[in-house]
């Protein structure tokens, strides 16, 4: 009984907590009826089946302990049936409120009994009489008293129940819709039925090939340049183009490549190459600042000297301002004229002998936006790794000034080792942001420069290919998974640190 009802729970709670799971399979009059498998995985995914599956084997055995008058896994259904009366009862009230306008207009009775909140206050009302009775049981002088390790145990699982179930519901859910649609054609905001295409969007997104190009000759048999000195080289061959190759980078390798030749690396989507080729170089290049500006605030504020909680605060504005703010400010500084502040402070130093266009030019656009985003979060990576510092004993600095160490072996022998958990940790809060920077992207270069976020939303909002904007999705969390677990790996960020 009890395994039927968490299965029912769940089944309720995974349809009321997402209303438009019908909508997504609904069609217009005439149009063609989905298919019957992505039906079934657009209204129930597979994650929310397979854990309801493993409960109800789950609480099945318990439920054959129980009638064995085992102690421990009476305590543990009481526990259970408590968490199903809550999540079905507040299933129920949320069917309730959601139809609450419907029946205000319509007082048919079907009406007032649609939207399963009938059925999910049914299980509530049951799984309170089936916790009412395994309560009296538990409280029973004949079973054996509950010993500390297991009551702990059996605490700490009822407090972590909520987050795992939080987790699956705003997290798993989620990932796992966009991992089905990914493998489908649908169109966002569209009536459209969707298809099941399969790997043809990873396939899309993932292929590259590698042709020998030749430059183009003059009337003289040398190679044509542009107005910056390129080589001009010819385009790929027309079955190539055809077949919807086009040329990302032109690569030129010194002592491989011969005169007059280089390599073309076409893609099926060069845009996508190009918006993780700009993402990758501008999180290696800004997390590396900032980790280097970050540490040198860090040390610099976890020195004793008058004023040190006033610069504390100071340093962490940067950090405060929002980054549409920060971006429209540094915008206005790299303006491409002499009323530029940074083209006028670099003209007084004589750097440069007149005004660049730093957010137009694509040589100079992702070091503008390094520029901007290491003064924007360096203070954040120094706050990280300032907790890091002050969890240091200052009893070994002490030692080691006593044998005589000087301040930069202390650095290295004591205060960098110590210090990894932290760098670690601010490392991967840090790429993780970089990775999907989104708002200063839009801000600074619009369509000109993209990252993967830009270039989804621009796939998702401008072409409404939620299919493929679904896969591209995928694709980021992929990346942004693995650069985390090699930071893990590679920084020994462990559980016992």
């Amino acid at each position: 009984m009890v395994g039927g009802a968490t299965a029912l729970s769940l089944l309720i709670m995974a349809v009321a907590a997402d209303p438009g799971v019908t909508a997504a399979t609904t069609t217009v009059p005439g149009s063609p009826r989905p298919s019957l498998i992505l039906a079934i995985l657009d209204a129930f995914g597979i994650i929310v089946p397979l854990v309801t599956v493993v409960l109800a084997l789950a609480t099945a055995r318990i439920g054959l302990l129980v009638v064995r008058k085992d102690a421990a896994a009476i305590r543990i259904a009481r526990d259970a049936a408590t968490w199903i009366a809550i999540l079905t009862a507040a299933a129920a009230a949320l069917r309730i409120l959601q139809g609450a306008g419907e029946v205000a207009e319509d007082h048919s009775l079907w009406l007032r009994l649609s939207g399963g909140w009938l059925a999910a206050l049914g299980a509530a009302l049951g799984s309170s009489i089936i916790r009412y009775v395994l309560a009296r049981f538990a409280a029973s002088p004949e079973l054996p008293p509950e010993s500390l390790p297991a009551r702990e145990s059996r605490s700490a699982w009822n407090l972590l129940l909520p987050a795992i179930l939080i987790l699956v519901v705003v997290a798993a859910r989620p990932l796992e819709a966009t991992v089905i649609t990914s493998f489908t054609d649908k169109r966002f905001a569209s009536s459209q039925v969707p298809e099941f295409v399969g790997f043809q969007h990873y396939r899309e997104l993932l292929t590259l090939r590698f042709d020998n190009l030749t430059c183009r000759l003059g009337d003289d048999g040398a190679c044509l340049t542009d107005s910056s000195g390129q080589s001009r080289w010819n385009t790929l061959e027309p079955e190539k183009l055809r077949a919807g190759y086009r040329t990302a980078w032109t690569v030129r390798i010194p002592g491989l490549s011969a005169p007059g030749e280089a390599i073309s690396v076409s893609a099926l989507d060069r845009d996508w190459w190009r918006s993780l080729s700009n993402t990758v170089v501008f999180t290696i290049f800004s997390v590396s600042g900032e980790l280097i500006l970050g540490l040198f605030l860090a040390l610099s504020v976890h020195a004793s000297f008058k004023g040190r909680g006033l610069m504390r605060a100071v340093m962490l504005v940067p950090w405060a301002i929002p980054t549409v703010v920060s971006a429209r400010l540094w915008q206005l500084m790299f303006r491409d004229t002499g009323n530029g502040v940074i083209n006028s402070l670099l003209m007084d130093l004589g750097i440069i002998e007149m005004p660049l266009a730093w957010l137009t030019l694509p040589g100079l656009q992702i070091p503008s936006a390094i520029v901007i985003d290491v003064w924007k979060t360096a203070p954040f990576m120094g706050l990280l790794l300032l907790a890091g510092l002050q969890t240091i004993p200052k009893e070994l600095y002490e030692s080691a000034r006593v044998d005589g160490a000087s301040r930069l072996r202390e650095f290295f022998a004591i205060t960098l080792p110590l210090l990894k958990p932290a760098i670690g940790i601010a490392l991967i809060f840090r790429t993780l942001d970089a990775l999907r920077v989104f708002d200063l992207f839009q801000v600074l270069f619009g369509r000109s420069m993209r990252s993967i976020s830009t270039y989804n939303f621009e796939v998702l909002i401008a072409n409404q290919e939620a299919g493929y904007a679904s896969a591209v999705g995928v694709l980021i969390f992929l990346i942004i998974f693995v650069f985390a677990a090699m930071y893990v790996r590679l920084l020994g960020v462990t559980r016992d640190q």
